[in-house]
């Protein structure tokens, strides 16, 4: 019940992104503070015309994939 009040739509639109994607790091066996701190350290190196596929290669799946493979 603590999370029925975000205060703001968009808030709450924040909260629920961020809330799938702990739940999605957790489903795929993912450290949720590890993968957060990579893909942030990740985007932060790369430039703004990076190719979307190289984004939605960060999602739990991909990543944890990607992480066995190196």
């Amino acid at each position: 019940r603590n999370s029925l009040f975000f205060g703001s739509h968009k808030g709450g639109e924040t909260a629920a992104m961020y809330l799938s994607l702990v739940v999605s790091c957790r489903l795929n066996g993912v450290n949720v503070m590890e993968y957060i701190s990579d893909i942030l350290n990740r985007c932060a190196s790369w430039s703004p015309t990076t190719p979307l596929e190289k984004y939605r290669n960060l999602l739990p799946d991909r990543w944890k994939r990607s992480e066995t493979a190196d």
